[in-house]
């Protein structure tokens, strides 16, 4: 059985999204982080932006891998720099 063109191109679009949400959502905290504070609204949009990547991963196993994986390397290189302050 051969794959779908739509489904894997569709995919492929999600995969991005996710990634670039949470970019945007890791830049955002460390925007947050140096200010020292956030804004509600800021928050607001970034608690949206967190629940629309959760269903979106929620809804197809080979994404949630991949995002899994994405927030893994996130999370080391995180712990990396801090350890290195």
């Amino acid at each position: 059985m051969f794959p779908n063109p739509g489904q894997q191109a569709a995919q492929r679009g999600a995969e991005q999204s996710a990634r670039r949400a949470a970019e945007d959502g890791m830049r955002a905290a460390q925007a947050g982080a140096r200010r020292g504070h956030s804004r509600s609204g800021g928050g607001l949009l970034s608690f949206l932006l967190l629940v629309a990547v959760a269903v979106l991963v929620a809804r197809d196993p080979e994404l949630r891998s991949s995002v899994l994986h994405f927030v893994h390397h996130v999370v080391n290189v995180v712990q990396q720099r801090t350890s290195d302050s």
